[in-house]
C-alpha cells in the first residue's frame, strides 16, 4: 500500500470527486446556501465561507478527475 505523502496532490484531489461523504457535504453546503440565503448574522457568514470553500474544492476535484491521466 502506498503512502499518502507519496501520491501527487492532483490524484488525492481527484479522489474527492467520487467520495460519497464529500458529495453529501457538498449537497448540504449547496442546500444551506439556497435555503438559508435570507438569513443574516456572523454564524451565517462563517457558514457561507465554509460552504463556498467546499463547493470550490469539489469543482477543483472534478477538474482534477477529468484531466488526470491515470
Amino acid at each position: 500500500m502506498t503512502d499518502l505523502a507519496e501520491q501527487p496532490m492532483t490524484t488525492l484531489l481527484a479522489q474527492l470527486a467520487y467520495s460519497p461523504l464529500y458529495i453529501i457535504t457538498v449537497i448540504l453546503a449547496l442546500g444551506g446556501l439556497i435555503f438559508l440565503k435570507s438569513e443574516k448574522g456572523c454564524i451565517m457568514f462563517v457558514f457561507r465561507i465554509w460552504a463556498l470553500g467546499h463547493i470550490i474544492t469539489y469543482l477543483l476535484a472534478i477538474y482534477s478527475y477529468l484531466t488526470n491521466p491515470n
